[in-house]
């Protein structure tokens, strides 16, 4: 099972869970993911931060939550991408300090932890386009991260 953010055309919110991404598709494709609020069909996924397992130490931190999205000003607009700029530092940050580095063996791994075929731990990674479409196939959730101007350099 994975569960999903939705936003409707009017922008509501609502969470719902699916069998996989592949299902969500096939339902939201065909005008079934409907906004409990308004009635609406014409949906999309949202913005969603990842689920963390407990730490090594048993503690349950997860990254602070993202300022939300309005219509802004340019003036605006500069001032949230630093916001958000540094809130992925951040999540990246607590990611690296609190999950295992897999490096390109990241899909493997996932697949894996899904399939219980070793014990659930939080981990990050590298992986390809192909392989990170086959874990949505597969119905494996996981997150990427966003690239930052520094990562370019």
């Amino acid at each position: 099972m994975i569960r999903y953010v939705i936003v409707c055309e009017c922008d509501h919110t609502f969470e719902s869970w699916f069998d996989n991404s592949a299902a969500y598709d096939k339902l939201q494709k065909n005008g079934l993911v409907e906004c409990p609020r308004c009635g609406s069909g014409n949906t999309r996924k949202g913005m969603m931060a990842p689920q963390l397992a407990r730490t090594r130490h048993g503690s349950t931190k997860s990254p602070p939550t993202p300022p939300a999205m309005t219509e802004k000003s340019g003036a605006d607009l500069q001032e949230f991408h630093k916001q958000a700029s540094k809130l992925f530092r951040e999540m990246r940050e607590h990611i690296k300090n609190n999950a295992e580095n897999v490096g390109d063996s990241f899909a493997q791994e996932a697949r894996k932890i899904h399939f219980q075929e070793v014990e659930p731990r939080n981990i990050y990674g590298r992986a390809t386009l192909e392989e990170a479409a086959e874990l949505v196939e597969d119905g494996i959730d996981f997150t990427p991260l966003p690239n930052l101007p520094e990562d370019k350099n």
